[in-house]
């Protein structure tokens, strides 16, 4: 990997082998999902004895949620796995580079996490809508929101403390040298 400048070679860290399994688990909930509405589906065509069109109960436009935390599922390995830029605003420099990294891939896999559980929960309400022929909106796509924002907040309060750290390292070791010099 780089970051700048600077060559290193990335490691997982156990939070984010975490991340990578609960995303796994959320986009196989999405899709089993998409299996239950089609049984459902045809549960209810079979009860349904009347002459009545019953292509209302479709279940193709739900393989859209599969195909939408695919793509974010995509996007964010290119996220983790591009070379990245040095921040202007940070000090990076070959002590904290690794820090920095393993703090950005972190966070962008928590955001997937998120990202694919508010997939889950929009699956679930088209599921249904197309069933039960209610329409809504769920308050857990609202908390999931607020969660993605926290985590920005946060990652960007951890970048910021792992700069000033080592700034304050390089200025002390500094000092001590113009002392014994």
């Amino acid at each position: 990997m780089r970051i700048g400048e600077y060559s290193f070679k990335r490691r997982y860290s156990a939070a984010q082998i975490l991340v990578d399994i609960f995303s796994a688990a959320a986009l196989g909930y999405t899709v089993f999902v998409i299996f239950a509405c089609i049984a459902d589906i045809d549960r209810i065509k079979q009860l349904n004895r009347t002459d009545a069109d019953m292509s209302i109960f479709d279940w193709h436009p739900l393989i859209i949620w599969p195909c939408v935390g695919a793509v974010i599922v995509a996007v964010s390995f290119f996220l983790i796995f591009r070379k990245k830029k040095k921040p202007k605003k940070l000090y990076i420099n070959k002590n904290n580079v690794r820090k920095y990294c393993n703090i950005i891939d972190t966070c962008i896999a928590l955001i997937r996490l998120m990202l694919l559980i508010a997939v889950c929960e929009l699956s679930n309400l088209h599921y249904f809508s197309i069933i039960m022929w209610e329409q809504g909106i769920s308050v857990q796509l609202i908390f999931d929101a607020l969660i993605i924002v926290g985590i920005l907040v946060i990652t960007r309060m951890r970048l910021i403390s792992v700069s000033d750290t080592e700034r304050e390292k390089d200025s002390g070791e500094k000092s001590r040298q113009l002392i014994q010099d």
